[in-house]
């Protein structure tokens, strides 16, 4: 049997078609790799952020078991090198300090005091109370894309762990420790 000239024409595939088909092939190819592409990106964005926040918590527990008190003033920083990261840095301040690189009119540059004391208070209710300092620490790692590349923790710590004790408090001649 043999085909008529018309039914062979409607059994091939015309080259428009065959242009139109590579052009919707290659759009959906271009956004699959867009996103892919995204998806790497977010994925390292989150494994750095769960790096920095370990990492920020170790430094907290460190600070917070008097490891840094020798080298406590208003500040310190450091890089996390010896932790097998050094891309990784670190920013710390204690009390109402802000960080050194943060603009006055930024957010979190200013942050308010545990105690509010006033001028006229007695020292005696002031002894009372179990003071602690406010440890604001910054965790900065590489820049990817438009993701923020650092993290803050900040946490309430015993004035005594970051410092150390009162050289004047120190043991009465009675006192045994």
């Amino acid at each position: 049997m043999r085909l008529s000239p018309s039914a062979t024409r409607r059994s091939a595939f015309t080259l428009v078609e065959v242009a139109v088909t590579i052009l919707i092939v290659g759009i959906a190819l271009t956004l699959v790799l867009q996103s892919l592409n995204t998806s790497k990106l977010r994925a390292k964005q989150t494994q750095h952020l769960k790096i920095a926040n370990e990492l920020g918590s170790l430094t907290m527990g460190r600070i917070s078991a008097g490891l840094y008190q020798e080298d406590v003033d208003t500040y310190i920083s450091g890089s996390y090198s010896e932790e097998g990261y050094p891309e990784f840095n670190y920013e710390a301040t204690f009390g109402d300090n802000p960080f050194p690189s943060n603009d006055e009119d930024e957010p979190g540059a200013r942050f308010d005091n545990w105690y509010d004391y006033d001028e006229d208070e007695d020292e005696e209710d002031e002894e009372d109370t179990e003071p602690y300092e406010k440890v604001k620490l910054r965790v900065t790692f590489p820049v990817l894309s438009e993701y923020s590349n650092q993290i803050e923790l900040e946490r309430w710590i015993p004035w005594t762990q970051v410092y150390g004790e009162d050289e004047d408090e120190g043991l009465g001649a009675g006192d045994i420790r």
